[in-house]
């Protein structure tokens, strides 16, 4: 029942959130470059000091988390008619981002972080990115098209 509950609410917040997602979205049939989906890290002035290599993992976290959120809610345009489908969609991010933290939990055990080293804040939002962009590999599925007659599509089909 708790599980509904956080569903539910995940899903009520969204509604508000979703006419922006309509309004800002680019054509729905726009395919993405899977390619693309990868951990890349620039270094300003060719600074590799830990410094620079802790914000430069947080530049890319926070471009592997942009494009995330922005396929995320491409897929709830797309999809906005299929009551069913959203609900389990929704689900199914939910999910993932316990997933997520319940990994880089695993990963990175110690309570005190500070044990891993000053190399801990990039190695960790590395590994962050890296988990996003294969949930934006993942998500990317939706606004593909899938050839006809493709019985292994389900709901990606549309």
């Amino acid at each position: 029942m708790r599980r509904f509950a956080v569903i539910v609410a995940v899903y009520i917040a969204l509604l508000g959130v979703f006419p922006a997602a309509i309004a800002n979205a680019d054509e729905n049939k726009q395919e993405y470059d899977a390619s693309r989906f990868k951990v890349e890290l620039t270094y300003p002035d060719d600074d590799r000091s830990q410094l620079a290599m802790n914000d430069a993992a947080a530049r890319e976290l926070k471009r592997a988390d942009d494009t995330l959120n922005a396929i995320y809610n491409k897929v709830l345009v797309k999809y906005r008619d299929d009551r069913e489908f959203i609900a389990k969609y929704v689900a199914a991010e939910v999910a993932w981002i316990a997933f997520r933290d319940a990994q880089l939990d695993a990963v990175f055990p110690k309570e005190d972080k500070s044990s891993y080293g000053s190399v801990y804040p990039m190695v960790y939002r590395l590994y962050k990115a890296e988990l996003t962009w294969d949930r934006v590999r993942q998500l990317n599925e939706w606004l593909i098209e899938f050839p006809e007659g493709d019985a292994a599509a389900g709901s990606r089909r549309q």
